[in-house]
């Protein structure tokens, strides 16, 4: 089974929206867009135990918190999901609620639609719950069902509501993110361990029934440590005083727990043991890591015992090194019928396919909107090649710098650290600022790469070297937000003529001596560098150097050994006006003395 659309209404921070799913899907957009939202959503829909816990919704599940309209009325939380790829028992099962989406169309046949329409490759059954929340005034509290959306409900009928048994079959499981695994490693419902003890035992009255008898005649009670007992005893005789109380022993006891199985379940722990201690400790104890490993061998688990999984996951790189984030990835894609994942890492949204990324959008009437990744004129290759993870850190990303070749890339990275490394407060070196610097390969490459990120809705930046062609000069102005153009055909030349004289020097000096450093067996004299070679000769032989070593690091290297005003005019301009448009919200103003105490307060 897999979810193919999500409606919401007035739920949250979303006044409206619509997000389509085909397939495994990865949820990109900045800090409260809407990622959460959507997750929660489909667990109000979907989640076998999440209508049965007290307080289903609050006040603050309604959008702008209004769960009243101006004349007093109930506003209504209403969301809807379209679920496709039933098997065949199950579309038997519910046949009676059975619709058709068209695959082609990404939609819902319409009642007008005729019979044969169905009968197309394309078209394929489908069934439509739909959740309604509102504020009860009567009974003073949020009420919350989920029901079949068809058949329509005549007025003064009553619409068939989808049970928790239904809706474990649809197979639905959703796990916030990995922080603590508090839901995940308890036994409450829902957990990923009670999922599991359903799966193995279907009868599970006689393991509550045995583990409350052991609890009730734990030998020696609790309340016969002689401090308790005591006590205890006490309580009894005044008590007696004032009502009767039973005359055969002690009427006033002390369990572990109320003995009902809902308190058992909260009050439960999972203890484990590390490596380097022989001691159980409660599973919160063992480190980050550890807990979401064992909640990701509690998914190999569910994998295992349940065909038929649409799984949600928030976030999964929280406290995870990329190589298990990518094996955690690898795992859902490989074993669930549908993931669903968050992310703000590059090293899970690279193992998704530009047709699999929904780029989260709201605007300012709180309408989301889900957009898929285009990629119109980057050839499927060069996506899916050594590029990708340079590009999926740009998607979550706020802008971009496209560039043209390697030395490009890390000219601008150098001068970027120069700059933050001279303490100008106003400056926001790149990475902190969440652009990437991307190698494009050329003028065409340039062109494709920015509408790319235009289209993505970031800053879009180019740096490159002198054109002949006007023509490109102009498309590049009208494609990025902001370009600059070299004087010189490379960016070797443009160091090589503006670097100041005594950098050059000081560089030469240092790389004649690098193992790597060019040479000519025939004419020696073109890469050999004296002390009293003039001005002019160390730009020319700085321009040589540089060229014969384009690519590796000689031109970073040059830059390192820079202040800001030994940069060219060109580079800094560009950084400093990147930085001017986006600033690092976390610094402090200009005229705040920064407390490292407070930096975060």
């Amino acid at each position: 089974m897999q979810i193919r659309r999500l409606i919401l209404s007035n739920f949250r921070g979303v006044k409206s929206g619509q997000i389509k799913f085909d397939g495994h899907t990865i949820l990109i957009g900045g800090n409260s867009v809407g990622k959460s939202t959507v997750c929660e959503a489909l667990d109000l829909l979907l989640g076998p135990d999440r209508l049965s816990r007290s307080n289903a919704i609050n006040e603050h599940d309604f959008y702008r918190r209004t769960y009243l309209d101006e004349g007093g009325e109930p506003v209504k939380i209403t969301l809807e999901v379209v679920l496709t790829d039933l098997s065949p028992e199950l579309d038997k099962k519910y046949r009676a609620h059975r619709e058709y989406w068209d695959t082609e169309k990404q939609t819902l046949l319409d009642e007008e639609d005729e019979p044969e329409d169905t009968e197309h490759d394309h078209v394929i059954p489908a069934l439509r719950i739909a959740f309604e929340g509102q504020y009860d005034k009567e009974e003073d509290e949020f009420t919350a069902q989920t029901y079949f959306a068809s058949p329509p409900s005549e007025e003064g009928e009553s619409r068939v509501r989808v049970s928790p048994p239904s809706k474990r079959e649809f197979g639905f499981i959703y796990l916030r993110a990995l922080r603590t695994g508090a839901r995940a490693l308890s036994l409450e419902r829902g957990s990923l361990l009670d999922i599991i003890l359903r799966l193995k035992d279907e009868d599970r009255s006689a393991m509550w029934e045995q583990t409350l008898g052991q609890l009730e005649s734990l030998d020696p009670p609790i309340d016969q440590i002689p401090q308790l007992k005591d006590i205890l005893q006490d309580i009894d005789k005044r008590a007696r005083r004032f009502i009767s109380l039973t005359a055969d022993g002690q009427a006033f006891r002390l369990f572990p727990s109320s003995l009902t199985r809902e308190d058992l379940r909260k009050s439960i722990t999972l203890f484990g043991t590390s490596e380097r201690s022989s001691t159980p400790v409660p599973y919160w104890r063992l480190g980050s890591g550890v807990v979401n490993a064992l909640v990701f061998s509690l998914l190999t688990f569910i994998a295992q015992l349940k065909k038929n999984v649409i799984f949600a996951m928030e976030e999964p790189e929280i406290a995870i090194p990329p190589h298990t984030q990518r094996r955690i990835v690898k795992f859902l894609r490989d074993r669930m019928q549908q993931a669903i994942l968050t992310t703000h890492s590059p090293f899970v949204l690279e193992q998704f396919n530009p047709e699999e990324v929904v780029i989260l959008g709201r605007d300012q009437n709180a309408k989301l909107e889900g957009r898929e990744v285009e990629i119109a004129g980057i050839k499927a290759k060069t996506y899916r090649g050594n590029l990708r993870r340079i590009l999926a850190e740009a998607m979550l990303g706020t802008g971009v710098v496209c560039v043209e070749g390697v030395s490009d890339a890390e000219v601008l990275t150098a001068a970027s650290n120069v700059l933050e490394d001279d303490g100008t407060d106003s400056y926001t070196p790149l990475d902190l600022s969440g652009v990437t610097i991307l190698q494009c390969e050329g003028d065409s490459s340039l062109l494709r790469y920015g509408k790319f990120f235009r289209d993505l809705g970031k800053k879009t930046y180019a740096f490159y070297d002198k054109q002949a062609n006007s023509e490109i000069v102009d498309e590049i102005g009208e494609l990025f937000d902001e370009a600059w153009q070299l004087q010189q055909t490379g960016i070797e030349y443009l160091l090589a003529d503006e670097v100041t004289i005594a950098v050059l020097r000081k560089f030469l000096k240092q790389a004649s001596k690098w193992d790597d450093y060019p040479s000519n067996s025939t004419r020696p004299e073109l890469y050999e560098y004296e002390s009293d070679l003039n001005d002019a000769a160390v730009r020319d032989l700085v321009k040589r150097v540089l060229r014969a070593r384009k690519g590796s690091g000689y031109a970073g290297r040059l830059v390192e050994l820079c202040k800001s005003d030994d940069l060219p005019t060109v580079i800094v301009e560009a950084l400093e006006k990147i930085s001017e448009a986006l600033p690092d919200s976390l610094a402090p103003p200009n005229d705040v003395e920064e407390d490292d105490n407070d930096v975060f307060s």
